[in-house]
C-alpha cells in the first residue's frame, strides 16, 4: 500500500530538529511494516541527515525578510522506497554535490554531498517558482557508507 504524509513548518532554523526527528520516526515506521532485513538504523538515520540538511538549506539560502515562507516536506511510500520531498519557495540552485576539499574543513557548503552520498536517488526540480528537491532510498539497500 502506498502512503504519504506531508508537513509544512515555517522557514526557521528552530524546527530543524523537529523535521529530523519527524523524518527519523517515518522511516523506522516505514521500515518496520516492511519487514526490513536490511540495516534499520543506518536507513532512518539516512533519512534524518537529509531532512536535517535539506531543510537547514532552505531556511538559510530564503529571504530572511519574508517571515511567513514555508517549507513543505513531504514523504512517500511506493513498495520498498521511501521518498522525502523538500518543496520551498527560494530562488533555484544549482543541485550538483560539491567536490569535497576536507583539507580546508570548511562548516558549509557539504549537504548537498551528503544527501547524495546517503540517498539511492536525489533529483531536483523547479516548477511556478518552488523547488523541490526529492530524495528516494529502498529500505533493503540501508548500508550505505559516506566515502
Amino acid at each position: 500500500m502506498n502512503r504519504s504524509i506531508s508537513i509544512t513548518l515555517q522557514a526557521d532554523l528552530a524546527y530543524t530538529r523537529v523535521i529530523s526527528s519527524f523524518a527519523g520516526q517515518v522511516a523506522e515506521m516505514f521500515a518496520g511494516e516492511t519487514g526490513s532485513s536490511g540495516n534499520i538504523a543506518e536507513f532512518c538515520h539516512a533519512f534524518e541527515l537529509s531532512a536535517s540538511e535539506s531543510f537547514t538549506n532552505s531556511v538559510r539560502y530564503g529571504d530572511p525578510a519574508d517571515s511567513s515562507r514555508g517549507i513543505t516536506v513531504d514523504f512517500t511510500t511506493e513498495g520498498d522506497r521511501l521518498t522525502l520531498k523538500v518543496t520551498d519557495t527560494n530562488s533555484g540552485f544549482d543541485p550538483s554535490p560539491p567536490a569535497p576539499d576536507i583539507s580546508t574543513y570548511p562548516e558549509k557548503g557539504y549537504g548537498l554531498f551528503i544527501i547524495a552520498r546517503l540517498m539511492d536517488d536525489v533529483s531536483y526540480s523547479r516548477v511556478d517558482g518552488k523547488n523541490t528537491l526529492s530524495m528516494t532510498k529502498q529500505v533493503l539497500r540501508a548500508a550505505t557508507e559516506i566515502q
